[in-house]
C-alpha cells in the first residue's frame, strides 16, 4: 500500500510548439509534435515516484490504445496503477496544447472517462499506510469524481496521520469555488497560483486573500505559485517569498505540478515548510527545461545539484538556511 496516493485525471497530451497563437479564424504551423502521458494528478505522482516516494494513482481510462500508453509511462515512473479504474464505454482523457516559444502553453481538452471516476470501486484497504492523499482541482468539475474526493478525504480521516493537499487549477477555482471553499478546513494545504488565488479570494489582493482563506475559510497553509518569481509560503502567521531557480524555460507544462510533488515530498521526509518550498520550486524550475510535461525527468542527483548551485546567490540570502537544510537531506541516505 502506497505512501502517498493521486486522485486526479489521467490524459494524453498532444503537445504542439508554434511560433504564437494564432488569431480566431487563423491557424499556425506547428515546429514540433509530441505526444506524453499527462493530467495535473499524474505529472505529480511521477514527479513523486522519480524522487523515489512510493506512490499510487486513483483514476479512471477507457479501454483503448491511448490507456494502454498512459499506464505503460505510470508503471515505468514507479506508480502504482492497481486502483485505476477502466471505462468500457468512453475514451480515455485527450489534451491538446499550445506551446509558444516563451514556454506558455494554451490547453484543449476532453476529459474522457476521467469524469466516470466511480466512488463506489475505491479500496478501503488501499489507504491502509497512506500518509498523504493529493487531490486535482479538476476531480471537483464532474459528480462521479467530486464524490470520489469525499470518498477518498473520509478514507483519509479514518487515520490520524494522513495528510491532505489540493492543487487548485484555473477551471476548478472559476467553476467550483464554492466546493473548494467548502472543503479547505479538512485540507492541510492548497496550492494555487496568483490567478487561482485571487479567483479563490473572490478578488481581493494577495494578502488579503491569504488572509480571507487561512483566517475566515479554515485553510491550514497556502503555497502560491509565481512562476520565474517563486512562490509565496502562508502557514500560521508567517509569510515568506522562495525564490525561482535559474533556469533555461523551454516549455511550462506540468511545471506546477511537479512543484506540488516536492513540498508535499519535503513535507512527508520531515523537512521545514520553507525547505519544502524550495524543493517544489526546485523540481517545477527543472521540469519546465523540457518540451511537454517535464516530470519524467526529474531526477534525485539533478535535483541536489541544482541546489547546491543556488546556495550562495544572493536572493536566497533571506532563506539560504532552506537551501542548506535541503543540501543535508540529499547528502544522507536515501
Amino acid at each position: 500500500m502506497p505512501d502517498v496516493i493521486v486522485i486526479g485525471d489521467i490524459n494524453i497530451d498532444v503537445n504542439l510548439t508554434i511560433p504564437s497563437f494564432p488569431m480566431p479564424g487563423h491557424e499556425a504551423v506547428a515546429t514540433t509534435a509530441q505526444m506524453h502521458t499527462g493530467g495535473s494528478a499524474v505529472n505529480t505522482a511521477i514527479a513523486l515516484a522519480r524522487m523515489d516516494i512510493d506512490v499510487g494513482f486513483i483514476g479512471r481510462v477507457g479501454k483503448d490504445a491511448l490507456a494502454e500508453k498512459a499506464l505503460a509511462d505510470l508503471r515505468a515512473a514507479g506508480v502504482d496503477c492497481s486502483q485505476v479504474q477502466v471505462d468500457p464505454a468512453v475514451g480515455t482523457g485527450l489534451i491538446f496544447i499550445a506551446v509558444t516559444p516563451d514556454g506558455e502553453r494554451t490547453m484543449f481538452g476532453a476529459r474522457g472517462a476521467n469524469v466516470f471516476t466511480d466512488p463506489a470501486a475505491i479500496d478501503s484497504a488501499y489507504f491502509q499506510n497512506c500518509r498523504w492523499l493529493h487531490l486535482s482541482g479538476y476531480s471537483f468539475l464532474a459528480y462521479h469524481q467530486y464524490q470520489t474526493v469525499l470518498a477518498a478525504l473520509d478514507l483519509a480521516e479514518s487515520t490520524p496521520y494522513t495528510r491532505v493537499s489540493l492543487d487548485v487549477g484555473t477551471e476548478p477555482a472559476l467553476k467550483a469555488r464554492r466546493q473548494i471553499l467548502e472543503l479547505l478546513p479538512r485540507l492541510d494545504v492548497i496550492f494555487p497560483n496568483e490567478t487561482e488565488l485571487t479567483l479563490l479570494g473572490n478578488g481581493r489582493p494577495v494578502p488579503q486573500c491569504l488572509d480571507y482563506l487561512m483566517d475566515g475559510r479554515g485553510s491550514c497553509a497556502v503555497v502560491t505559485k509565481q512562476g520565474a518569481r517563486g512562490s509565496l509560503l502562508a502557514v500560521g502567521d508567517k509569510r515568506a517569498v522562495i525564490p525561482a531557480f535559474e533556469v533555461e524555460v523551454r516549455d511550462t507544462t506540468g511545471a506546477g505540478d511537479c512543484f506540488d510533488a516536492g513540498v508535499v515530498m519535503g513535507r512527508l521526509v520531515g523537512l521545514s515548510w520553507e525547505a519544502s518550498v524550495a524543493l517544489g520550486n526546485a523540481l517545477g524550475g527543472w521540469a519546465a527545461t523540457f518540451e511537454g510535461a517535464g516530470a519524467s525527468h526529474i531526477d534525485r542527483n539533478v535535483v541536489a545539484r541544482l541546489v547546491e548551485k543556488h546556495l550562495f546567490k544572493e536572493q536566497w540570502a533571506p532563506v539560504r538556511f532552506a537551501l542548506e537544510e535541503l543540501a543535508v537531506y540529499f547528502e544522507g541516505p536515501l
